[in-house]
């Protein structure tokens, strides 16, 4: 039988995915996105195709997929990456591939229509329009055909995908897209009331989904609302509630408090507990800690912005009863001084993307299966290694990967994910001693140490910024780099040579984690974040070879201690940082 190849795209990737304000949003849009890249691998598996990339072999996601409208267990990760490569007939027609992705995105959007607007379409101006428009008119997808890797690279230089032009008032979320209501609240004060009572109406509807003044497009709505739909939309069950930033940046306090305080932990539980609980999905210790201390169950189910003192006092954070809680919340804020341990407001977000995977592939034509397989063994690890870290893996395809995690185990999560792609592809060489340029299989890395309320949709640029400008392009790969998003001052952004960073444990940065983690992030000086930017700076440079290895770890000591003023009346050098490695 003939064949060609055919390479596929679906986006837009940051349109869609970025675009978030809770991580439940955040995870919905990565797994939409993998699953409706799934429909067209489908569809090229129907035709009698195969695929070369991603290794769909034991894909559970693909899995899934195949079972059509059968009830199915949903795995709770993404796994499929938004382009394929794949062996097809020579008479099949690349349409096919487009038309099973908008049929299920269709699908999925007409079970949230009927279910959420439909009751209230009478209350808007034109929603249905707008609904249609958007829905019909979002996807970028992209194919070519040819026999090189990069084929589908030179076909994004030209683009046909037009966005649709947008009138009237804006998502609140995505900014470019008009909002579901229709009315425009500047034209008069009856459309401003008219605006209100539509969205009022829908979020009777879907109570805590939907945020007072969160008014919504076509995109937004869909992906707050699938996940509580998905059994009816895709035959399966996914998650509907993630932990929030607020909860990751919590745990390791939890564990503390409960351990050195659990009466003053059932105490503050007992008042607490009228602000309300949550049901979300906790991290791997907080699972842990309520199986072994079923005690403080309702401490553990709190809302965790009960923790932290700003919360408290942040009327927005509770507005359907600000008032009527804000005595309680004054005293919660005094129980909270009584605990020996201070929550960090920080968690972590980590993104990691395998360098040059392009031209990886390029040069390993004949051998893009021992590539894929490698990939697939790696993305598979990926979900179990997060939640070891007691993280929630929102992403793990391919070569690329996005978590989130409390402060404190981000950086080995993210040294144990390097360590396992490492792993893969030296096991994939093991295999095949003919794959070329295997020591160019590396992965790049950010981490982005941010605020609990700083915008998520912030966060997630940040994190792609981080890796593409600094651990890529500035220190040239197989690196990581850290941004610091503080609430007041400048950020921070420094990286260095996964090398450099391993040199000793625990390394300079093990140190700086430790540190940022404790007393709601003010363990460092001003000074220590701005003074890191130029030494990082020399650091990275991979042409400056004007430091070693050892050689860095001293600047970075050397700027530790010098912000922390450790130093005591009389100790000289030696001891003084002798001293410092030992606490």
């Amino acid at each position: 039988m003939s064949t060609k190849t055919l390479h596929f795209s679906l986006g837009p990737v940051q349109g869609f995915v970025a675009q978030a304000r809770r991580t439940r949003d955040f995870w919905t849009g990565s797994f939409l996105l993998s699953w409706l890249t799934g429909q067209a691998l489908n569809a090229v598996l129907a035709a009698g195709g195969n695929v070369n990339f991603p290794d769909i072999e034991n894909d559970e996601l693909m899995a899934a997929i195949k079972m059509g409208t059968q009830p199915k267990s949903i795995p709770e990760v993404a796994t499929l990456p938004n382009r394929f490569m794949a062996k097809v007939p020579s008479d099949f027609s690349p349409e096919g591939c487009r038309q099973a992705v908008i049929k299920a995105w269709r699908e999925i959007a007409e079970v949230v229509y009927i279910q959420y607007i439909l009751p209230f379409e009478d209350l808007g101006c034109r929603t249905r329009e707008i609904w249609d428009r958007q829905i019909e008119g979002f996807w970028d997808i992209i194919w070519a055909e040819g026999e090189e890797a990069r084929t589908l690279d030179r076909r994004k230089n030209w683009r046909v995908h037009v966005p649709t032009i947008e009138p009237g008032d804006k998502c609140t979320l995505m900014g470019n897209f008009q909002e579901l209501s229709g009315y425009t609240r500047s034209v008069s004060r009856e459309e401003r009331e008219m605006q209100d009572i539509f969205w009022d109406a829908v979020g009777g509807k879907v109570r805590h989904n939907l945020r007072r003044n969160e008014r919504l497009c076509a995109i937004a709505f869909l992906k707050r609302m699938f996940p509580s739909v998905s059994k009816e939309a895709i035959s399966g069950s996914v998650p509907d509630s993630f932990p929030s930033t607020s909860s990751l940046a919590s745990v390791h306090w939890l564990d503390q408090v409960s351990a050195a305080q659990p009466d003053l932990c059932s105490r503050f539980a007992a008042k607490a507990v009228a602000l309300g609980k949550i049901s979300e999905q906790k991290v791997s210790l907080v699972r842990k800690l309520k199986k072994d201390k079923p005690q403080l169950a309702d401490f553990y189910d709190l809302d965790p912005n009960c923790f932290f003192a700003s919360s408290l006092e942040n009327d927005n954070l509770w507005e359907d009863s600000a008032a009527e809680t804000r005595n309680l919340r004054n005293e919660l804020r005094g129980l909270l001084k009584q605990f020996k341990f201070v929550p960090s407001p920080f968690y972590a977000l980590l993104m990691m993307d395998g360098d040059k995977m392009g031209k990886l592939l390029s040069v390993n034509e004949g051998n893009t299966g021992k590539i894929s397989k490698a990939l697939g063994e790696f993305s598979w690890a990926v979900p179990g290694v997060v939640k070891n870290y007691n993280g929630v893996c929102v992403y793990a395809g391919g070569d690329d990967v996005l978590a989130m995690l409390p402060l404190e185990d981000a950086l080995p999560a993210s040294v144990a994910l390097r360590e396992e792609y490492m792993k893969a592809f030296a096991e994939a060489y093991a295999e095949e001693p003919r794959l070329n340029e295997i020591d160019n299989a590396t992965i790049s890395a950010a981490i982005i140490f941010a605020h609990q309320n700083t915008p998520l949709q912030l966060v997630i640029r940040e994190a792609h910024n981080t890796l593409a400008k600094v651990a890529k392009e500035l220190t040239g790969r197989d690196s990581l780099a850290i941004k610091v998003l503080k609430s007041s001052g400048p950020n921070v952004s420094w990286s260095a040579p996964w090398d450099v960073i391993q040199s000793e444990k625990p390394s300079v940065v093990d140190k700086l984690v430790a540190d940022f983690s404790t007393d709601e992030g003010k363990g460092f000086t001003s000074s220590f974040f701005y003074n890191l930017r130029p030494r990082f700076d020399l650091l990275a440079n991979p042409d400056s070879n004007i430091l070693d290895s050892a050689q860095a770890i001293q600047v970075l000591e050397a700027e530790y201690l010098k912000s922390r003023e450790l130093r005591r009346e009389g100790e000289d050098d030696a001891a003084f940082r002798r001293r410092a490695r030992e606490n």
